[in-house]
């Protein structure tokens, strides 16, 4: 009869230390995310222009590789830049890297753009529950009043157009009249409902001198997760599988005291 009982007690033991076991791995692994597009991290391809050849002066023509361009949108050298153009120096105040989006030679207006899919958080989107920040660094040379802006895009399924969100330009104002970069954002915006489809473009406009000097660095697009959290957090997730481990224990314990 004793020997009846420990068998059921042990059986209940091995139970519920394998149910604290799957319930800890089932919550915590709930808390990932299985979006194929992620969330919280740059969803730009190329977003600094070091993908690729650049060109190594101002005459040249590179266009930056991921993106769709017009007329000499070129990805640059920092290294070509003089004292009173974007230099290496440049670079380091932001971290550019070695390269950056410039409007090109003999160009009133260039552009450049790429398109990104968010068609499999349609769900989520459509649930009013995605946000977007878009930012980057924008300048441009010296005194003029070149100047570049970029833009987000969001269109449906069919293509139209649901809403537009954009970042600069800087002005020569801005720069206080210094070739620099100046970091711009849009801070945390709703994606529309129905979007599927992000388009970025960067638009550089000349205004002065024959050169467009529409600058642009280190842009960003990153999608965010603004739905209440749907798990535990962990300590809690950590408090159940305790309990149930202690319940387990109790019931193992109580096999040594029984006559």
């Amino acid at each position: 009869m004793n020997v009846l009982k420990d068998e059921s007690l042990g059986s209940v033991t091995r139970r519920l230390t394998r149910v604290a076991a799957v319930v800890i791995f089932l919550l915590t692994a709930g808390s990932v995310s299985s979006f194929a597009t992620p969330l919280g991290v740059n969803l730009i391809v190329n977003p600094g222009a070091e993908l690729g050849a650049s060109a190594a002066n101002y005459v040249s023509v590179v266009a930056p590789l991921g993106w769709t361009t017009t007329s000499n949108f070129s990805a640059v050298q920092y290294a070509a830049g003089g004292v009173n153009d974007l230099n290496t120096i440049s670079s380091s105040l932001i971290g550019g890297g070695n390269n950056f989006f410039a409007g090109g030679p003999d160009t009133g207006v260039s552009t450049a753009s790429q398109n990104i899919s968010i068609a499999d958080l349609a769900s989520t989107v459509d649930s009013g529950m995605i946000a977007f920040v878009l930012s980057g660094y924008l300048g441009g040379f010296d005194t003029q009043p070149d100047n570049l802006s970029v833009g987000a895009t969001f269109l449906n399924a069919a293509n139209a157009v649901l809403s537009s969100s954009k970042i600069g330009p800087v002005s020569n104002a801005d720069r206080q009249g210094n070739s620099r970069l100046l970091l711009v954002t849009t801070g945390a915006t709703l994606v529309p409902v129905g979007a599927r489809v992000v388009q970025i473009s960067m638009t550089a406009t000349r205004l002065e001198g024959t050169y467009n000097d529409g600058y642009a660095d280190n842009l960003s697009l990153q999608l965010q997760d603004i739905a209440p959290a749907a798990v535990p957090e962990p300590a809690s997730v950590a408090l159940l599988g305790l309990g149930l481990l202690g319940m387990a224990g109790g019931f193992a314990g109580r096999r040594y005291l029984k006559p």
